[in-house]
């Protein structure tokens, strides 16, 4: 059978009516930056993470940049930043004038802990960056421990991580504050770019909001020198269509991600655990073999979408090499050179699984 890589398309037709009537109303009104449907979508999501606010900004990379200065995080800082992620993660560390530095991450769940984030830590520490890798939450408490010892602050990147659990509690309103995307790809995606930094503290919220304004809080006075960073009505009405279907979809991957395993995926290839106590909400479902480059040609020659992720760790990218830990990271190098992404989303044939699976087995036979 053939198999797509991203399944979801089928679950967002349905829905495609009601978004279009939505935003011909924003059409029709007239506002299209910074009105009522951003302002409702904020306070939709904040509700939906747990957090008591959600700043909406034009992508998840901005909403990266303007949380880490929002927490105080500027010009020779050094924020912590794990290796096994997309550049997103890092690039806004160096446009806001701070310095990355380099962790490894746990070789089961792939992640950032504070045993692979304290070594990196140092007296310009200002923050420190997990990732909730493919949908799995990093271990938030004891890294809010590890920050708190050294006068850090936790910015979750949760770029792929909506609707995703740990201990009960909503990734996103773990740290001090979080970042999500909501370009089309992710879990919860939108029509074009979009992002969001989400917080519980009131002093983060207010600068965040001037941050995404020009510094600004009435386009007169500008306190800090910020940037044109807002989510459009547009893309705010479309999302809040899709809303409140998050915790259907993110059902639907959980349940694919049961499926493989309970097709003995595990017995061919590792699979990504899930940090202790975390739901992940499965953006990926990435297994990892030391054949994965043969593995990912006879799949794909089989009809079945598989593409290799973060081949390049994320120090030896050009760009961030300058900063390229002494010695390479042994979890991170493992692990960039054999994860493989498999068909995963909310619309996944309930057959693909097994399918998979018994391509996968034929595949290393």
């Amino acid at each position: 059978m053939d198999v797509p890589l991203f399944a979801s398309r089928a679950s967002l037709e349905p829905l495609l009516d009601e978004v279009a009537a939505r935003q011909r109303r924003v059409l029709d009104g007239g506002r299209y930056i910074l009105g009522p449907e951003v302002e409702a979508f904020e306070a939709e999501f904040a509700a939906y993470v747990g957090a008591e606010h959600c700043v909406g900004v034009a992508n998840g990379t901005d909403a990266i940049a303007i949380g880490l200065r929002a927490l105080g995080v500027g010009p020779g800082d050094e924020v912590v930043v794990p290796s096994v992620s997309f550049f997103a993660t890092v690039e806004p560390v160096v446009t806001i004038g701070a310095t990355p530095v380099f962790c490894d991450v746990d070789p089961e769940s792939w992640v950032m802990t504070a045993e692979s984030a304290e070594p990196a830590i140092g007296e310009r520490t200002r923050a420190l960056l997990p990732v909730h890798l493919f949908g799995n939450p990093a271990p938030v408490a004891e890294l809010m421990e590890l920050a708190g010892t050294r006068g850090a602050r936790v910015l979750e990147d949760a770029a792929q991580a909506h609707g995703a659990r740990l201990d009960g509690a909503m990734a996103g309103s773990l740290g001090d504050a979080a970042t999500f995307s909501f370009f089309p790809s992710k879990n919860l995606g939108g029509f074009g770019d979009g992002g969001g930094v989400v917080t519980s503290d009131p002093e983060v919220e207010a600068l965040a909001r001037r941050l995404r304004f020009h510094g600004s809080e009435d386009k007169r006075t500008h306190t800090e020198a910020g940037y044109n960073s807002r989510l459009d009505e547009l893309q705010a009405a479309g999302l809040r269509v899709l809303l409140p279907h998050m915790d259907e979809w993110t059902a639907a991957r959980r349940s694919a991600a049961r499926a493989y395993l309970d097709a003995g995926l595990g017995e061919q290839v590792a699979v990504q655990a899930e940090t202790p106590g975390a739901e992940s909400c499965w953006h990926l479902f990435v297994a990892r073999s030391p054949e994965r480059d043969r593995l990912g040609a006879a799949l794909n020659e089989a009809g079945i979408g598989a593409r290799a992720y973060y081949e390049v760790p994320l120090y030896d990218q050009p760009a961030v090499q300058r900063w390229r830990p002494p010695e390479p990271l042994p979890n991170t190098e493992a692990i960039c050179a054999e994860i493989l992404a498999l068909p995963m989303g909310t619309a996944l044939d309930p057959a693909a699984p097994a399918a998979v699976t018994d391509a996968v087995r034929s595949a290393l036979s």
